[in-house]
């Protein structure tokens, strides 16, 4: 059984604007949880957009009273700064009992470590990268790798008893300029329940290939949903080539891999509550389940089926 929480549904700049407080502000971050053999939560983190803050205040009574792991598998699908931004004000980075396994793409320029460092560097950040107390491990990911996370939110790549495994595909600058970004699949080994990560990237009218062959049958498809259709197809304020998706593409790849959910994702920060309450209605009839995220979205996904649970209740805690 796997929790899946969404802590930050932007995409490209947080907004605060009493407009948008039903579906949130924050830039991406997407946690799914899953209990270990011995009661403690484990987290895979899913970008460290603005939406990576909260959440890590609120893990703090739960770190100090070994309610939660300690150790935590951070995945960037890129180094945008909407997917960035959070990690400098993530608790546990600060805390010396706290381990951060980093995991994201290659870069002719700059990996991901590279850039996290970089953002906390003289004069830029009060405090530096390497003066952080938390041990942080860095790897690299390509496509087609496959990496387990074992009962103690330790990657391997093999394990004979993983709480996850998480297998990566990495689309192209086609997909996501400058360098593309990397989308991932996240599989329960207990139950077989699977839920596929496709965002920032701009998909196929009629569908793109690799998306539904690389989704193919999971339980979830969270995807970009950036724009609407008219927006796709505005001449005065061009977007085509700028790398996401529209909710028309996002059904298509849906239906294509056959997916039994779909969760719209990565909203365009002009998107106000109304205007988002009006796309939910439009697309409330599919052949699959549709759902709007939101900031304290949280579902369980149980043996393939989703349900939804009480929303987050996330607050700064002291």
């Amino acid at each position: 059984m796997m929790i899946l929480n969404f802590h930050g549904v932007r995409g490209s700049h947080p907004v605060a604007d009493r407009e948008m407080m039903k579906y949130g502000g924050g830039t991406v971050c997407v946690e799914i949880v899953k209990t270990n053999k011995n009661g403690i939560k484990v987290p895979i983190i899913i970008d460290g957009g603005s939406g990576l803050i909260k959440y890590g205040y609120s893990l703090a009574k739960s770190l100090f009273a070994g309610e939660y792991s300690k150790t935590f598998p951070l995945l960037f699908t890129h180094i945008h700064p909407d997917h960035l931004e959070g990690f400098n004000f993530f608790l546990p980075v600060y805390f010396g009992f706290c381990t951060l396994h980093i995991m994201g793409m290659e870069s002719p320029q700059w990996d991901t470590d590279v850039m996290l460092r970089n953002r906390m560097t003289a004069p830029v950040f009060p405090i530096e990268y390497r003066d952080l107390k938390s041990r942080r491990i860095y790897r690299s990911l390509v496509d087609g790798t496959v990496v387990y996370i074992d009962q103690n939110g330790e990657p391997q790549d093999k394990t004979g008893d993983p709480l996850f495994e998480i297998r990566v595909m990495q689309a192209f600058t086609s997909s996501h300029p400058q360098q593309g970004a990397l989308y991932f699949r996240i599989n329960d080994p207990e139950d077989g329940s699977s839920i596929a990560c496709i965002w920032d990237i701009e998909s196929h009218p009629g569908g793109d290939v690799r998306v539904i062959n690389f989704a193919k049958g999971a339980d979830v498809m969270i995807h970009d949903t950036q724009y609407t259709e008219e927006e796709y197809a505005d001449d005065e304020m061009p977007v085509q080539g700028f790398g996401h998706s529209t909710y028309t593409m996002a059904v298509e790849n849906a239906k294509k891999a056959e997916v039994k959910n779909l969760i719209a994702f990565h909203y365009n920060p002009r998107h106000n509550d109304h205007f988002l309450d009006k796309i939910k209605r439009k697309h409330s009839r599919h052949s699959f389940g549709f759902y709007m995220s939101y900031e304290g979205l949280s579902l369980t996904l149980d043996k393939g089926k989703l349900a939804k649970n009480s929303d987050l209740n996330l607050k700064f805690a002291k």
